[in-house]
């Protein structure tokens, strides 16, 4: 019951607000520069998109409703000192701000700034207006928000769904209601995009754009390269967000396992810390794991990459999702082999200095903000729209 009234109150709710917002978004005055909404969760890689797009000419702000541990470099945060009621009635007012303010809106796949009627699913309303007003709208995935359980459990194993303890509560899940949302997305889009394994999820987006870059012009990605004559244990790193995702477990047995043997090797394992903490944890590093579930790297490893770190990670399909393949020295690893891989590089310090060094020089060929805003513009001219 509470449910069904909590869906009937947001209906209502974002009906009222539709006219209000419409009349706003009239108000707008012509000849002004194009403005660009980048929201609404807070995702470090968003305002570097931001700045990749500021960089081709475009007016964009960021808009959070709320910051953590990992990113508070929004230029608008809902939540901040506030309490629930505020941040509930803030989404509406920031819809109607939004409208009235920005002609391109940026997404991702389970939330808009109106509360969805469920948890992780965009409000049509929102949708509609957006269509009948002509706005620029652009969806993209980062993971929960596309990801569904009978599709990743069809998938051979290893893969991420088959140790999740609350289905459900993490991703989308719901296969057959998330193509529904969707489809209802697919109506509204100027465009969606994916990369990596998330492409498998979103049919008809675009996933040649890898829009995760990293600004290495930031101190903390400062080359910290592993010492290749090193005699101390190799240290390695590994920092999840969820620990059944990223198949945590299985690096614990491994590194146990080496530890029997005799194999100096050491764990750091980084959790819970703010983001500016854990970089520094990562510098010290001489292997990043990733994880061995997915599929597909995350952006934690091409951090590590940048700083010149080698990365241990489960790629499914290296040459279809992974951008200049043939170029990324992640080692591929599955359950199974995590120990053997570790042992060797343990074994051969010279080989762990290289693999820091190509990752370095991987990163700043093809994921740097410049990179990505080169592929941005690119993309823009291919779908027709401007930036000026």
């Amino acid at each position: 019951m509470r449910r069904v009234l909590r869906t009937i109150a947001i209906c209502l709710l974002s009906l009222l607000v539709v006219p209000p917002a419409i009349a706003a978004a009239k108000t707008r005055r012509r000849g002004r520069s194009l403005r660009s909404l980048w929201a609404v969760h807070p995702v470090p890689t968003v305002p570097l998109k931001a700045q990749a797009e500021r960089s081709l000419g475009v007016e964009v702000e960021t808009l959070a409703f709320e910051t953590n541990r990992l990113v508070d470099r929004f230029d608008h945060v809902l939540s901040r000192g506030r309490n629930r009621l505020w941040r509930g009635v803030a989404a509406f007012a920031a819809f109607v701000w939004a409208v009235r303010r920005f002609d391109r809106l940026h997404f991702f796949f389970d939330r808009g700034l109106l509360p969805g009627f469920r948890p992780r699913r965009f409000n049509p309303i929102e949708l509609w207006v957006y269509r009948a007003l002509g706005k620029q709208t652009f969806f993209w995935a980062y993971g929960a928000d596309v990801r569904m359980r009978k599709s990743t459990l069809a998938l051979p194993a290893p893969n991420c769904c088959l140790q999740c303890p609350h289905p459900g509560r993490y991703c989308v899940c719901d296969d057959r209601d998330a193509e529904r949302c969707q489809r209802r997305i697919g109506r509204t889009a100027t465009a969606t995009f994916s990369l990596g394994d998330m492409k498998r999820y979103t049919p008809g987006s675009i996933n040649d754009l890898f829009y995760w870059p990293i600004d290495l012009s930031d101190a903390s990605f400062e080359p910290a390269y592993p010492d290749a004559s090193a005699q101390a244990p190799l240290v390695v790193v590994h920092a999840p967000n969820h620990r059944f995702f990223k198949g945590t477990d299985h690096l614990l047995g491994a590194i146990e396992q080496l530890r029997a043997r005799g194999v100096a090797v050491e764990l750091d394992l980084i959790e819970g810390l703010p983001r500016d903490q854990a970089l520094r944890r990562y510098r010290r590093a001489d292997v990043v794991f990733d994880q061995c579930l997915i599929g597909f790297h995350g952006y934690f490893a091409l951090e590590a990459m940048g700083m010149g770190k080698p990365v241990l990670c489960f790629l499914r399909d290296p040459q279809r999702d992974v951008l200049a393949p043939d170029e990324c020295p992640i080692l591929n690893i599955r359950p199974q082999t995590i120990a053997a891989a570790i042992e060797r590089l343990a074994g051969d310090r010279a080989l762990v200095h290289r693999l820091g060094r190509q990752g370095r020089a991987y990163v700043e060929r093809y994921y740097t903000v410049e990179a990505f805003a080169q592929r941005l513009a690119e993309t823009y001219t291919r779908l027709g729209v401007c930036t000026l």
